[in-house]
């Protein structure tokens, strides 16, 4: 059971959670006050939403840092730097996630705090305007820090498939999944920069299916790390 590799799990089950939290979440789409009133709005029943989206994010980068850590193992030189650049890329979309998650979690809290003018009172807020105020914050800095998510995960799989095509130049049709990174990863990082509000929507669900095919082919034996079967060969 302890040598038992996590990476294809993890890469399959995660993206599977994260795109079913992401379809039904009713910000997905939304900003300034229609967003953050689409969160006030259902805050009763988004908690379980929360946690699916939670445990998918940290499955689905768990995975491709997983992922990462096998390249890295085998690798050396300059595939090696490439590696540990992408595994902070990874480590810093995970941030943005979480905090992103976070914030979303402060405008529903703060939907159920009391409003009291009394100085002394903790836990509630002076006014209507105030509490207002401060989920509209709270959504726009989940917003702002999610801009960012993209480019770093983005560079992350140009990274990994770089260094897959420099491992081992493609013999075979699935020698060409991992070097494919390098453009779905390439059409993830421009999103922010096209700047199409619809494009995320589109791109989104096509990187998590990319995270997928990989994980099901891993535990299907038709995928493996490169560098990792030079070595046991």
């Amino acid at each position: 059971m302890s040598d038992k590799n996590l990476t294809p799990y993890f890469l399959a089950i995660g993206p599977l959670l994260l795109v079913g939290a992401y379809m039904n979440w009713p910000a997905s789409d939304l900003i300034g006050m229609r967003g953050t009133n689409s969160l006030i709005g259902e805050a009763d029943s988004l908690m379980p939403l929360l946690i699916m989206a939670t445990l998918g994010t940290l499955m689905v980068l768990g995975g491709l840092y997983l992922l990462i850590s096998d390249m890295m193992s085998s690798a050396t030189g300059m595939n090696k730097q490439l590696l540990s650049i992408a595994s902070v890329l990874v480590v810093l979309t995970m941030a943005f996630f979480v905090t992103g998650m976070g914030s979303n979690v402060s405008v529903i809290n703060f939907e159920e705090a009391e409003i009291d003018a009394d100085e002394d009172e903790a836990y509630t807020f002076d006014s209507a305007d105030d509490q207002d105020a401060s989920q509209r914050m709270a959504f726009e800095t989940g917003n702002t820090v999610w801009q960012m998510s993209p480019v770093t995960w983005g560079l992350s799989l140009v990274l990994v498939g770089l260094v897959a095509f420099m491992t081992k130049r493609p013999e075979s049709a699935m020698d060409y999944i991992l070097p494919a990174l390098m453009p779905v990863g390439t059409l993830f990082l421009s999103v922010p920069i096209i700047n199409n509000p619809g494009m995320f929507g589109m791109v989104f669900p096509v990187v998590l299916l990319v995270h997928l095919i990989m994980g099901g082919l891993m535990l299907g034996g038709k995928l493996s790390v490169p560098g990792a079967t030079e070595e046991s060969a």
